[in-house]
């Protein structure tokens, strides 16, 4: 390969964000990007599934197009810019049908031999979703798992911001360019990524977010885990398309149950009669992928390790003693309401019904369990707990 083969390679690289199209194959279709870069539109035109407006597109994307400024520049902000048959192209990767041609990466890669799972999920999530999903992304991290979502809103953000917290390594795969944090909201969590794990996109610096974007992106999320694990799912969804594409891959499909009469729940029912394995704790997930996969001992002896030590402290943790000390300090009534929130919102009548509280009593008890952090307010009269 000659030195400057590398440029022409970004420039076609480049060209994904603008249009959704098989890279790898209309590059090797015409013997390469040097070639490719050189045809004019009647020669682009012959090559099998290349039409009149993506040959404009290709010599429109040509023209302008500074190859050496550009990759210097992509370098510059501390990108990487890895083709596919680069050696440090990921093996999960290599493995899928229409893999990436190139991948553009800040941070970095999750070596080969890392297990990972990916936890996806409803952006408008429920708080039993978001707490569900932070002890999951918390707990995955003691395992040494790397935990691999979108970086979205809501159960994707809130797993990997969990993982992160407690020391662990996540990856996030963006449906824009890998300088372009989106949802910005989540700026922080794109930061700490950058430094902390890593960031993913096949489209080139700048590419901005587009609708068309994201199913592609979904791919390489399931590609890179071995488990893929549903936590809230609308009926549909983009989590649906993940896992759609999970299942053409040959990864295991997990689900965290919820509700039958929350419509949050009704993807994951769906997933559970379709076969998905139901579970509950990340010692379910760690488990599945012990019986799936050979490859991982330190993960078998680590699992172990981690059920005696929870054997050790039984005892520790069903003791009162252990309850927060906040939890202890609260008075009758704050007691009473708090024994009867949920993750799941309830209105206020609902909980004066339940809690047995007076409108006065149980307004004075809900504004201390505000101010303590016990409970958030979502909509009007409406509360959920959480902690």
């Amino acid at each position: 390969m000659r030195n400057d083969d590398i440029l022409y390679d970004y420039w076609w690289a480049s060209l994904g964000g603008n249009y959704n199209i098989p890279l790898c194959r209309i590059a090797f279709e015409a013997g390469g990007t040097r070639r490719l870069y050189n045809m004019d539109r009647k020669q682009l035109v012959k090559l099998r599934g290349v039409s009149e407006k993506l040959a404009g597109l290709i010599a429109e994307h040509r023209e302008g197009f500074d190859k050496a400024s550009e990759y210097s520049g992509c370098l510059e902000k501390g990108i990487s810019f890895i083709p596919f048959y680069s050696a440090r192209f990921p093996e999960r990767l290599r493995k899928i049908s229409g893999h990436p041609f190139a991948i553009f990466v800040k941070g970095e890669l999750p070596s080969d031999d890392r297990p990972c799972v990916a936890i996806i999920g409803a952006r408008d999530c429920s708080e039993y979703g978001r707490r569900t999903a932070d002890e999951l992304g918390s707990a995955l991290a003691g395992y040494d798992i790397c935990v691999v979502s979108g970086m979205a809103l809501g159960i994707d953000g809130t797993a990997q911001t969990a993982c992160l917290n407690a020391g662990g390594y996540s990856l996030g795969i963006l449906g824009c360019g890998a300088d372009v944090c989106y949802p910005e909201a989540n700026r922080e969590l794109y930061d700490r990524l950058c430094l902390q794990g890593g960031i993913i996109s096949e489209y080139g610096p700048g590419t901005r977010p587009k609708a068309c974007l994201f199913p592609a992106r979904n791919r390489i999320i399931s590609a890179f885990s071995d488990v893929v694990v549903v936590v809230e799912a609308r009926l549909r969804s983009g989590t649906c398309i993940t896992v759609d594409m999970a299942l053409e891959q040959g990864k295991d499909v997990a689900v965290v149950p919820g509700r039958i009469t929350d419509p949050l729940s009704a993807g994951c029912i769906r997933l559970l009669k379709q076969g998905a394995v139901p579970v509950a704790s990340a010692e379910d997930i760690v488990s599945l992928i012990v019986s799936s996969y050979n490859e991982y001992p330190g993960l078998l002896n680590k699992a172990a390790g981690t059920d005696r030590q929870e054997d050790d402290n039984k005892d520790i943790k069903d003791s009162p003693a252990s309850a927060p000390a906040e939890e202890t300090s609260l008075s009758p009534e704050e007691r009473r309401l708090f024994g009867v929130l949920d993750y799941y919102a309830k209105s206020a009548d609902k909980l004066c019904d339940e809690s047995g509280l007076g409108i006065p009593e149980f307004m004075n008890a809900v504004m201390q369990l505000k101010i303590k952090g016990f409970v958030k307010e979502l909509g009007k009269d409406c509360f959920v707990r959480v902690l």
